[in-house]
């Protein structure tokens, strides 16, 4: 007997990020990445479950709103709450760093790109 859990979902995984919301939510991830949305799409499907996928656009709607300038900009919330694709306590060390950075007088637009680059390492490790 095969269960269903033991099946390969990757392509239920994409159906369901081909909706036009999951659609829209996946190029905002990849937006705060930096990354394509295809490579996007490819982390949401090792990185999530199916459950967490199906409500992927109320959990980011909501984390959205989160959070101050920062963290909204590097989208923490999204990828510590909406996502689980980083934990709080990395999503809380990455915002510190930036701000470090932007306190010791780099520009804050490079020191987002870089807090963006080390977020995606954190991730694809």
């Amino acid at each position: 007997m095969e269960y269903l859990y033991e099946k390969d979902l990757r392509r239920m995984k994409l159906l369901i990020l081909e909706s036009r919301r999951h659609h829209a939510v996946t190029i905002e991830i990849a937006a705060i990445l930096g990354i394509k949305p295809q490579a996007a799409r490819k982390i949401l499907i090792e990185e999530c479950d199916m459950l967490l996928l199906e409500n992927l656009p109320a959990r980011c709607d909501a984390a959205r709103k989160k959070g101050n300038e920062i963290e909204q900009k590097l989208g923490i919330h999204m990828l510590t709450q909406a996502t689980h694709l980083i934990s709080p306590d990395a999503g809380q060390k990455a915002v510190a760093d930036v701000i470090e950075k932007i306190e010791s007088g780099l520009e804050k637009e490079i020191a987002l790109e870089e807090g963006r680059t080390g977020i995606l390492e954190l991730i694809r490790s």
